[in-house]
């Protein structure tokens, strides 16, 4: 039993010291030095206007989130760098981009179905080898 607890320890003391990963997030090939990324989940909702109690609801249609985009801006919020498709992944979906290090600003596209994302638009600054994690919450409006 002390053996046990002594070599999980030793484990964590081990994971807990190594560098953070900078390899491949889903998919990714590893960032070009001065590059990192920027991921997060985002989820739409709600999608009807009524749920029942003790009723387990679906997964989302993946066009809920297919159908819609993030847009990535320089720091002036007004140069489009990029379109950032999200991609469905059951109740949620995902994105991760690879960028140079720097400052931008992220949104959601108004013209991508109906709703909003009230932490957007948001800055973001990415760091060399690192990911800026930026979760989405998009409310469709239907109550």
């Amino acid at each position: 039993m002390q053996r046990s607890l002594v070599l999980a320890i030793s484990a964590l003391a081990f994971l807990l010291s190594a560098p953070p990963i900078s390899g491949c997030i889903s998919g990714n090939m590893p960032a070009s030095e001065g590059s990192g990324y920027l991921a997060g989940n985002v989820t739409v909702g709600p999608l009807t206007p009524m749920e029942r109690a003790g009723v387990t609801v679906p997964p989302p249609d993946p066009a809920v989130f297919t159908s819609r985009h993030l847009l990535l801006y320089k720091s002036d919020g007004k140069t489009l760098v990029q379109q950032i498709d999200i991609q469905p992944a059951g109740y949620y979906g995902t994105y991760n981009v690879t960028l140079s290090s720097g400052t931008y600003v992220l949104d959601l596209s108004r013209s991508s179905g109906v709703g909003t994302a009230g932490r957007l638009p948001a800055t973001v600054s990415i760091e060399a080898g690192r990911t800026k994690i930026v979760d989405v919450d998009i409310d469709t409006g239907i109550r």
